[in-house]
């Protein structure tokens, strides 16, 4: 899409690139609510504070905690943790802005407690889904909510750090048209 614009021709000396990143598919996000029996209580509960406290009490999937554990292990930068469902680019009702997206600053000195943050804001995107907001919104449309499906992206952040503080370099959002 971006060697196809003429963006760079509009704005000399500006590089624009999507970040790497990575995907936690929405199989992911089906075992880790079968593994910890949430499936249920999501669906049904009306109380986000227990959704989000069971869903932080859960545990993610062994081969995702080994494979976040290799990326948190290579990754410092600042990264965000985004939501990325099937209905979030629905082109009738989007959901862009639904759901939770984190920002991590990914630079404690213990690895553990960086790999400790990252799950902790996966679960947050994953409760999301079924929070009082998400759930009113979703009875808006012609959608239901047992055929959400959530995989989460984890992106590293452009910028540059000024001693403690680190600046991204640009934000936007693009659409796209089917």
């Amino acid at each position: 899409l971006l060697g196809e614009s003429r963006v760079s021709q509009e704005f000399p000396g500006i590089d624009i690139s999507v970040p790497p990143c990575v995907v936690i598919g929405t199989d992911v996000f089906d075992a880790f609510l079968d593994q910890n029996d949430l499936r249920h209580l999501s669906l049904h509960s009306d109380d986000d504070a227990s959704i989000r406290e069971r869903f932080l009490a859960a545990r993610l999937p062994a081969e995702a905690e080994a494979d976040l554990l290799c990326f948190i292990e290579r990754v410092r930068e600042p990264l965000a943790v985004r939501s990325s469902s099937l209905l979030e680019d629905s082109p009738y009702r989007p959901f862009s802005g639904v759901y939770e997206t984190f920002m991590l600053p990914n630079n404690h000195a213990f690895m553990e407690m960086r790999f400790r943050q990252l799950q902790v804001a996966i679960k947050q995107v994953y409760a999301s889904t079924f929070s009082s907001h998400s759930k009113a919104y979703i009875r808006a449309t012609p959608y239901r909510l047992e055929e959400e499906k959530m995989a989460v992206i984890l992106q590293r952040l452009v910028g540059t750090a000024h001693g403690p503080r680190f600046y991204p370099e640009f934000a936007g959002v693009a659409r796209s048209h089917g």
